[in-house]
């Protein structure tokens, strides 16, 4: 069973569908800068201002956590809130053909985003507020940068393990790279195409710190 929470912030994609084609509706009915701005402001406002609401009512927690519908879980509702993004995926490509705007979005979020980033258009960052991205970061294309894994129990039920993603200054971050949740790129490093930096690992390291031992079993490889 879901909680009463979980369940209403599951339609929140479709609330926001909604809500964009009435916006859109009413930019082509009366056409003006006011209803323009409606417009931009449902489409990329309105999540991450109900996303940073919804954390201060119940704040994200890190670390491994269950998602089985007895307790709200806060990971789940800023999953459902994002899910309108990864509906349509364009939204964000649209950003980042922009300078600056995109490292501007996902400060709106949440994340820390230094100066000077190079955004490709085509890439995923599925935890939008978890992102700690230092200054003049290059990625190249079709980057994934995730800061979580969900696993399935025995029990049917799942859990979660959700650690922000580390990025230092002046690295450079190859094609189809997938980086994990606690990852950590650091300063200058080049990281080279369809490169895996794992749970929890340093890249160039090969020992990996979980701050919980049982985040050891949401390795990506």
């Amino acid at each position: 069973m879901m909680t009463a929470a979980d369940r209403l912030f599951s339609y929140f994609p479709l609330m926001m569908t909604v809500a964009a084609f009435t916006a859109l509706g009413v930019f082509a009915q009366w056409p003006s800068v006011f209803s323009g701005l409606l417009v931009f402001f449902i489409i990329y406002l309105l999540p991450p201002m109900v996303q940073r609401i919804m954390f201060r009512w119940a704040p994200l927690q890190l670390g491994v956590s269950q998602i089985d519908g007895r307790k709200f879980n806060a990971w789940l509702a800023a999953h459902h809130i994002q899910a309108f993004y990864d509906a349509l995926p364009y939204l964000e490509s649209l950003l980042r053909v922009i300078p600056g705007f995109y490292s501007m979005w996902l400060r709106i979020w949440g994340s820390r985003i230094g100066y000077g980033v190079v955004w490709p258009v085509r890439m995923d960052v599925l935890d939008r507020s978890l992102m700690d991205i230092g200054n003049r970061v290059t990625f190249d294309r079709e980057v994934e940068l995730a800061a979580h894994v969900r696993q399935k129990t025995d029990g049917g039920a799942s859990r979660v393990l959700v650690r922000p993603v580390h990025v230092g200054s002046y690295a450079f971050i190859g094609a189809r790279t997938r980086i994990g949740p606690g990852a950590s790129v650091p300063h200058n490093a080049a990281v080279p195409a369809l490169s895996v930096v794992d749970v929890n690992e340093m890249y160039g390291e090969t020992k990996r710190l979980h701050p919980q031992r049982e985040e050891a079993q949401f390795a990506l490889g």
